[in-house]
């Protein structure tokens, strides 16, 4: 059977405990070992190890064998447009909760996550989302603490050492058990299995009899399941998972161009009514071979009196280069408009930003991440939803503390795709927004244009607010002048014919008055 994207893990059971757990890692350890290889496959192919499905019988001594790293082209835009900005948390409203510390407080969180470096393991992470589809972070209770650190340990899991166990039993199909594991040289597994109650470390039968697996077995004191799973899209496929047998064309493509290269560089030559001299032996005798020319030296040919005019000559195919470098671009451009990455054209000009934006890619590739976003947005409310836990569990904050006070449901992830281009547009929405009487807030998160939208909030918060006081607070006396509407309703007789002042006048009755 062949395997479409990464699959989903189940156990037809509505609480794992220590009886039941080894036996449920074993149900799904085939659906998890299928899904390892095919990350170990993705992960070869982005790193360039696609070998050619072809022999090449003839001149088998030239074979060029050259891949085009188109996939890591393509993983490498995703990488920098999807997870190039940390993301970071926002307030969802205003009015929502009332509390005065909301702000502070998610500033507060955002601060946590950076002490954790999480931009460069969110850069660890979006590698492994894009190129295998899924991908695993670990949120604990931070367990070594000092002044200046975080209140939870964040990392970033390789897929291919963790996994998700789903029960069928919900209809949300929620996680009841999050697995990591670590695999010695004589190929011994060692587990360690979450539940929201309890902790197992476990080991492989290779080194303990079956039923004494489990090592150890304590509460969990986080009271949740650890280990998030992220996807990449519903089918949980990587980026360019499905281009793959094009991409293998286009390699064979280019090998052969390079094969018809090197074969005009080491061509075989044809010769005609030439007869070359026969090689003799160290005693000098004459041998079943003869002496062909070499490099830099002369051959000489005659006419032979019957008229036969001997040749020397290469024998070469020709073939259309440019026909195949056109065929080559063709399919290499079809790869990155079939997987949403925009194409870099040199710009003669003449094209509006929208044209522009819409013939290179570009608005294809955004439509594309707004849909991804959902995704990301849906997994990161389940890590800060485990790293709130985390932190109320941590017991070295006091009750009075913003962070204690903050609710999940006060959280929205804030994912910012930076364009240069962009800017001047979205600092004049910015100030249309908050000159208009939208809140500042509201106006930061719809322009997207800052990292850490709730510290900008908070550092800007008194100014923002006063400029729209003084704008919206007093009445002030506008100078009429002529190009205000109502007169140029007076001065203009079709208009006022129109008007409340004379509904059924024309321009003819104000003259005649």
């Amino acid at each position: 059977m062949v395997q479409i994207g990464r699959h989903h893990l189940f156990a037809d059971v509505k609480e794992v405990n220590e009886d039941n757990v080894v036996q449920i890692i074993k149900d799904v350890e085939p659906g998890f070992l299928a899904n390892q290889q095919a990350c170990d496959r993705l992960l070869l192919v982005e790193a360039g190890v696609m070998p050619l499905d072809r022999e090449k019988i003839v001149r088998s001594d030239i074979d060029v064998q050259t891949v085009d790293p188109i996939a890591h082209e393509v993983t490498v835009f995703k990488e920098g447009y999807h997870w190039g900005n940390l993301i970071n948390f926002v307030r969802r409203g205003v009015k929502d909760s009332g509390s005065e510390d909301e702000n502070e407080g998610i500033a507060l969180l955002n601060e946590c996550y950076a002490a954790e470096n999480a931009g460069r393991k969110q850069r660890t992470l979006g590698h492994f989302v894009e190129i295998c589809g899924i991908g695993y972070t670990f949120v604990d209770i931070k367990s070594e603490w000092k002044d200046g650190d975080s209140y939870f340990e964040l990392e970033t899991l390789d897929p291919r050492f963790a996994f998700v166990v789903r029960s069928s039993l919900y209809a949300d199909h929620r996680v009841v058990l999050g697995v990591t594991f670590r695999q010695d040289n004589m190929g011994n597994k060692y587990y360690t299995a979450f539940t929201p109650k309890y902790r197992f470390e476990i080991k492989g039968e290779t080194v303990v009899p079956a039923g004494e697996q489990v090592a150890s077995t304590i509460v969990n004191p986080l009271g949740m399941i650890p280990i998030i799973e992220w996807e990449r899209s519903d089918d949980r496929m990587g980026v360019f998972e499905r281009e793959i047998p094009e991409m293998k064309r286009l390699n064979l493509l280019l090998s052969d161009i390079g094969n018809d290269v090197d074969q005009e560089c080491q061509q075989i030559w044809h010769a005609n009514d030439v007869d070359f001299p026969v090689k003799k032996d160290e005693n000098g005798n004459e041998t079943d071979e003869v002496e062909t020319p070499r490099s830099n030296e002369w051959v000489t040919t005659y006419t032979s009196r019957d008229g036969k005019t001997p040749f020397i000559k290469p024998l070469a195919t020709s073939y259309d280069y440019a026909g195949l470098l056109n065929n080559y671009t063709t399919a290499r451009a079809m790869i990155l408009e079939r997987t949403y990455t925009p194409q870099r054209n040199d710009n003669s000009g003449g094209s509006t930003g929208t044209a522009m934006s819409d013939a290179t890619g570009w608005s294809a590739a955004e439509q594309v991440a707004c849909a991804q976003q959902l995704l990301m947005e849906a997994s990161k409310m389940n890590e800060v939803k485990v790293a709130l836990e985390a932190i109320r569990k941590s017991r070295k904050l006091t009750d009075d503390n913003a962070l204690m006070k903050l609710r999940y449901m006060d959280l929205k992830p804030n994912v910012t795709r930076q364009k240069t281009y962009e800017m001047t547009v979205k600092t004049n929405a910015f100030a249309n927004l908050v000159s208009h009487g939208v809140n500042g807030l509201h106006a930061l998160k719809a322009v997207n244009f800052f990292e850490d939208v709730a510290q900008v909030w908070t550092d800007s918060k008194d100014l923002i607010e006063q400029y729209q006081s003084k704008t919206f607070g007093e009445d002030k006396d506008v100078e009429k002048s002529s190009d205000l509407p109502e007169y140029q309703i007076t001065n203009s007789p079709l208009i006022d014919g129109m008007s409340k002042e004379a509904p059924n006048g024309t321009d003819v009755d104000r003259r005649t008055e």
